[in-house]
């Protein structure tokens, strides 16, 4: 036998390695365990559903100028289905239209103060049964741009502001007695009302009307306004909600907002954050939709109009509002335009013959329409990394989860789901990428990690058990 601690050192060292090549053959016959090898750790959806926030009221849009070739178009229910059905939108913006000719003398809609007027008015009387016939549980949000020319200072409906009566003072019951006629002579009532669309803005080219949060401005205030609508119309069966002040950028809104913050009148706040743009970087827009959540949560707040970012740019400004400022309704302003020149801003556009083209809004608002409805709750979710901007939302029964998850970031990521105290039965999944608009996604699984492409917008729709 060969004497181990004679041999030279090289033999020395082939008879260690078949040695251990015996013993690892050995543990593998034997059943010894081998060393498990790791799966990759992959960042984590954490969910919380027992922590929860605003209650939701929806998604949608407004339907109001060009929207008449809806209702003329020959293509008018496939348009109808798209807007109320296929969008599974949850409440719908309309324009108030109702100027008689010769008002207050002649209250009747038979005889509008332009044929324009008629046209809409009765449009939008359409729009209303077509939006209820397709879904029952849509909610509407009738606006006005401003009272008729009869109460104007300048009697005109465009610019000016409510006029005085023969003792000097602002012709308030005028203007309450107009807003029941307008209830009176709809054949709907809407659940929600707004008394004046941006309320501090005036137009050449439309109608507007300017107000003062209160009279001490030196211009008809809003806060006396909106009380008297509100105690003309507060007893009338089934009465509409009253929103306010729907200000077109945040300055306004702060100001409008803390004459109607105290008020039984004011039910919900309503803003317009046109002071934002394409070019505003989205840390500039975090701080005001935080004070929104901070200074005026004490009633919910509509996000009732707004364009003009891009799709992307548009997905993160809504997880912005949803997350920071605690919105419960968002309104893409473009729900059906006809401006051929910005016909890529509307989610659907219409032509003057009533030819029509989906766009990528449309799809970017299905994203948040389709599986969140009313009397969904926001829940806190977290997604570890930054630029991967995520939000839930537990449905009344606590069974389905939606999440929207928008990835700025450059890099394709996978991530999966976890929700605390609760199994997760099955997952669905919808993802906009470039040009492939809400696509419905392949082989999700509940354990395995889900592919978030880079700059792309995801809707999962968990089912829990």
């Amino acid at each position: 036998m060969m004497n181990f601690k004679t041999e030279p050192f090289f033999r020395r060292i082939l008879w260690i390695g078949v040695l251990l090549s015996l013993m690892a053959c050995q543990n593998e016959g034997d059943g010894t365990e081998k060393e498990e090898v790791k799966e990759p750790q992959y960042p984590t959806f954490s969910i919380d559903p027992a922590t929860t926030y605003q209650e939701m009221v929806g998604f949608g849009g407004a339907l109001t100028w060009y929207s008449s070739r809806v209702a003329s178009s020959p293509k008018s229910e496939e348009i109808y289905q798209l807007m109320f059905e296929d969008l599974g939108m949850d409440i719908l913006r309309l324009k108030n239209w109702y100027y008689p000719a010769d008002y207050p003398n002649n209250k009747s809609t038979d005889e509008m103060l332009t044929s324009g007027d008629k046209e809409m008015f009765e449009a939008t009387q359409e729009f209303y049964a077509k939006a209820k016939s397709y879904n029952p549980d849509i909610e509407i949000l009738l606006c006005s741009w401003g009272p008729p020319a009869a109460l104007k200072n300048n009697n005109n409906l465009r610019e000016g502001f409510l006029k005085k009566d023969e003792e000097g003072n602002y012709m308030y019951d005028a203007f309450a007695q107009y807003w029941v006629d307008v209830l009176d002579h709809y054949n709907f009532t809407p659940e929600y009302i707004s008394i004046q669309n941006e309320p501090s803005y005036v137009n050449a080219n439309w109608t507007t009307c300017m107000w003062g949060a209160t009279e001490a401005t030196g211009l008809p205030g809003y806060d006396k306004a909106f009380d008297q609508v509100y105690d003309r119309i507060k007893d009338r069966p089934n009465a509409p909600l009253m929103v306010g002040p729907e200000s077109e950028n945040v300055q306004a809104f702060s100001t409008f907002a803390l004459v109607a913050k105290s008020r039984e009148s004011c039910s919900v706040y309503g803003y317009h954050p046109y002071n934002f743009s394409k070019d505003t970087p989205i840390s500039s827009i975090t701080p005001f939709l935080k004070s929104m959540a901070q200074d005026f949560g004490d009633k919910p707040n509509f996000m009732t109009e707004y364009s003009g970012m891009s799709w992307f740019q548009t997905a993160r400004f809504m997880q912005q509002t949803l997350q920071y400022a605690n919105t419960s309704a968002y309104l893409y302003w473009e729900l059906v335009w006809g401006d051929v020149t910005t016909k890529d801003k509307a989610m659907i556009y219409v032509d003057g013959a009533g030819g029509y083209m989906v766009n990528s809004f449309y799809y970017l608002i299905k994203h948040f329409s389709k599986h969140i409805d009313k009397g969904y709750k926001r829940v806190e979710v977290s997604s570890v990394l930054p630029l991967v901007e995520v939000t839930g939302y537990l449905n009344p029964a606590g069974d389905k989860l939606t999440l929207i998850a928008v990835n700025a970031d450059a890099r394709n990521l996978d991530y999966k789901f976890e929700v605390e105290g609760m199994e997760i039965a099955n997952i669905s999944g919808y993802q906009t990428v470039g040009d492939s608009f809400y696509q419905e996604l392949e082989g999700v699984e509940t354990d395995k990690p889900v592919r978030l492409p880079a700059e792309s917008i995801s809707t999962f729709v968990l089912e829990l058990k």
